[in-house]
């Protein structure tokens, strides 16, 4: 009986996760379940002593916590993409990002329950290497703090191109930092390493287009790898060795957080930026819109109602009631988030959209309330379904492909193509405004009766693709002409038997009770 029990005992304890006293913990943790459904991650940085994800997959929580890639995240149960959790806890001022992964796979393990495998795989991968031997003209050896900001700036074709200008980058710098900048350049998260062989740091600028705009440009494309060229830089695939975690299990329920938790980590105060000026726009400026990675906008000549939209997130004018002068009143602003050593600090988009809308309320004197009012919306209903059902057991997700050349003659006009598997229509709904936001920023409400998952590729055409166009031979004033592109409703009744149609429901507004038509405080 004693040897059962040791037995008994030594199984336990090898199922179980294991923490020595050295092993680095958060200090108070909180987990909530996100109100956000939309895709991405924010935070995973340590600001003073605290440590935020939000809106994260238990796939972003797994990846981050292991420095892997998500493609190298499998096993586990279906949900593992889908559900979304805010987690805040309290670190010690300067922890190094290695036992913040730690403290994150502590945290995961004892909240979550979370019991995984690694193992080691073969992954196909890029090398950065140079085109001629020696170091590329277009490379300015320098001692500036490392840097890299981007700006769109239309082509003479009419089509944006990214504009990136680095400063005081080694090359292996960027090239840990390039697959974030053109990440649909890298399917899959696809890891790239310096192979240059250059070593110290440059400044050198570098230019490319997005992956989604090189058919609408045509023959003055400029893809990533012209851009490359340009610098005397190419990319080389080479298979790499790479860490994959294995989930054995996982709890969809975390356990509570605990009772003291606003004691021991009170909420922050509404983030500010550290230096911001704000005026109003000179007549004849150029409009302009810059927002970099480190939370730094450079905007001019810009309506006032397009800054309340941003900073509160609102899908269009209407969504704000508000004084009309607001439409008509542009302004300038120049606003830093952080200054001095913290100034490239990557800024995430929640933290930004904070800053703005406390910026916006103190310099304009805003009083405002939040309140549902009727608004255009879409609904789903079915037709005749054409809808494969799902095996429950596969993960729930959406994934952008490459879409078919033949999208009704649409290839160069902003084609898109997504190919879910296991998603309730619920969820299909939800995800809409993610992947085709042009068409609608408000979530479809599923009204098919259709119960379960369902595995389908959806392939349409962008909302720009889909507007008409004017005949140049008959002037701006001729008669408008189709583009024969395939509109994201005309796709969703072909390819998968369903209705998207417009209807009105409540919806959050913006109703702006009182604002100053001059912004004080500079």
């Amino acid at each position: 009986m004693r040897r059962r029990l040791f037995l008994l005992c030594t199984a336990v304890l090898a199922a179980a996760p294991v923490f020595t006293q050295s092993s680095p913990r958060f200090e108070v943790t909180s987990v909530q379940a996100s109100t956000k459904v939309l895709p991405g991650m924010r935070g995973g940085v340590l600001r003073g002593d605290r440590y935020e994800l939000r809106n994260a997959t238990m796939v972003d929580l797994i990846r981050t916590a292991y420095n892997v890639n998500a493609d190298k995240v499998t096993g586990g149960p279906s949900w593992l993409e889908w559900n979304r959790y805010d987690i805040a806890a309290l670190a010690p001022e300067g922890t190094a990002p290695p036992a913040l992964r730690e403290m994150l796979k502590a945290l995961l393990a004892e909240r979550f329950g979370l019991r995984v495998r690694e193992d080691q795989v073969t992954t196909p991968g890029m090398a950065l290497k140079l085109i001629a031997p020696g170091t590329p003209k277009a490379f300015r050896p320098s001692t500036a703090a490392a840097n890299c900001q981007g700006q769109g700036k239309p082509e003479p074709s009419g089509i944006p191109a990214q504009n990136v200008t680095c400063t005081g980058m080694t090359m292996e710098a960027f090239a840990d930092q390039l697959p974030r900048m053109a990440g649909a350049y890298f399917p899959g998260g696809q890891q790239l390493v310096d192979g240059t062989g250059l070593s110290g740091a440059f400044d050198f600028d570098l230019k490319w287009m997005a992956r989604a705009l090189l058919a609408q440009a045509g023959g003055d494309a400029i893809p990533l790898d012209k851009g490359l060229a340009a610098i005397g830089l190419k990319l080389e695939p080479r298979d790499m060795k790479a860490l994959a975690i294995i989930v054995e299990s996982v709890s969809e329920t975390f356990t509570p957080n605990p009772p003291d938790l606003a004691r021991r980590m009170p909420a922050l105060p509404a983030p500010a930026f550290e230096v911001a000026e704000i005026k109003p726009s000179p007549a004849g400026a150029e409009p302009r819109l810059q927002i970099t990675p480190s939370g730094q906008i450079n905007a001019s000549n810009v309506p006032l109602d397009l800054m309340i939209r941003e900073a509160w997130e609102l899908p269009s004018t209407d969504y704000v009631i508000a004084p009309k002068w607001l439409q008509s009143s542009s302004f300038e602003l120049i606003a830093r988030a952080y200054t001095g050593s913290n100034a490239n600090i990557i800024v995430d988009q929640d933290i930004l959209r904070l800053m703005l809308q406390r910026l916006l309320v103190e310099r304009f004197s805003i009083k405002y309330h939040m309140e549902d009012r009727p608004m255009p919306a879409y609904v789903l209903t079915a037709d005749k379904p054409k809808l494969t059902t799902a095996d429950p057991a596969k993960r729930t997700r959406c994934v952008q492909g490459q879409p078919p050349p033949n999208l009704r003659g649409a290839a160069a006009l902003q084609p898109r193509q997504f190919t879910c598997s296991n998603v309730t229509m619920a969820q299909f709904g939800a995800l809409i405004p993610a992947f085709a936001g042009g068409y609608t920023q408000v979530p479809v409400l599923d009204n098919t009766g259709l119960e379960g998952g369902f595995d389908f590729t959806l392939s349409f055409t962008g909302v720009g693709g889909v507007q008409t166009r004017r005949d140049p031979a008959a002037g701006d004033t001729g008669a408008a002409v189709p583009t024969g592109a395939l509109s994201l409703p005309e796709a969703i009744s072909q390819q998968l038997g369903l209705k998207m149609e417009e209807q009105k429901r409540p919806q959050p507004v913006l109703v702006i009770d009182s604002i100053s038509d001059k912004p004080a405080g500079n």
